[in-house]
């Protein structure tokens, strides 16, 4: 391990539990004030930390802020657990495999792995939708206890996106409550004329995730339930490899 980065990163670890100043950084981190000054003031060049000129306290730059408000980047970890099970996937059903997390009342593609066929569903990378359309949201609001889960519907009107999107919110929490039930979700045309999904939970991790298969309804509709025994296992398969990592 190389000692300045190893020390640096324990710096950023300390700023972000809110420990601002040169004495208390030290302190905490059992190092000498000058070799806390200079990692702090390397770390400041390059855009990782600020100085207050006035308090001088320091503070997480600007660099730090950037990274971790794009999901697609902060959550690369993640990204990096499911690779292995989504191309599994992928080379099972013959169709695309999708990571989302919710953001707020929308949901985010976090990572996408095309179906190998002419004619497919893809979504795109960074894609983002309205977490009440489609198998995947369905999946993050079930994920959600019942406080959580008012907030966001009341914050938001029931658009029609698809032929089959829903926009009744009694409905909708009916579906929800037999997602929460059966552990999966499946719908058809909510987001794509034509299209059909199926989603299961990944446990373990800093929020909600779901992991999906979409694809064309001609295909994969006759199939699909063919298809929810290896997702749930390849979810409890990514959720485990999470929980060893620490996340």
């Amino acid at each position: 391990m190389v000692n300045s980065v190893s020390r640096a990163a324990a710096i950023l670890m300390t700023l972000g539990e809110g420990k601002n100043r040169l004495s208390e950084i030290s302190k905490s981190l059992d190092m000498n004030s000058a070799t806390t000054h200079r990692l702090l003031k390397t770390l400041e060049k390059t855009g990782f930390v600020i100085q207050d000129p006035f308090s001088h306290k320091y503070l997480l730059g600007g660099l730090i802020l950037k990274l971790s408000s794009n999901p697609v980047i902060a959550h690369q970890s993640l990204v990096v657990s499911a690779h292995e099970e989504m191309e599994k996937l992928r080379n099972l059903t013959g169709e695309t495999i999708t990571l989302h997390m919710r953001i707020g009342a929308q949901r985010i593609c976090l990572e996408e792995i095309e179906s190998y066929h002419q004619i497919k569903y893809t979504i795109g990378k960074g894609a983002i939708f309205p977490i009440y359309v489609g198998s995947p949201g369905k999946i993050l609001l079930a994920e959600l206890d019942l406080r959580e889960l008012k907030i966001i519907l009341d914050s938001i009107n029931l658009v029609r996106i698809g032929p089959n999107t829903i926009t009744d919110k009694n409905k909708l929490l009916e579906q929800i409550e037999k997602v929460k039930i059966q552990g999966y979700s499946i719908t058809a045309g909510e987001l794509m004329d034509g299209g059909i999904s199926l989603s299961v939970a990944i446990k373990n991790y800093l929020c909600s995730i779901s992991l999906s298969i979409l694809g064309p309804a001609f295909r994969l509709e006759p199939k699909i339930l063919n298809f929810l025994k290896p997702i749930k296992l390849s979810a409890g398969k990514v959720s485990r490899r999470i929980l060893s990592l620490g996340r």
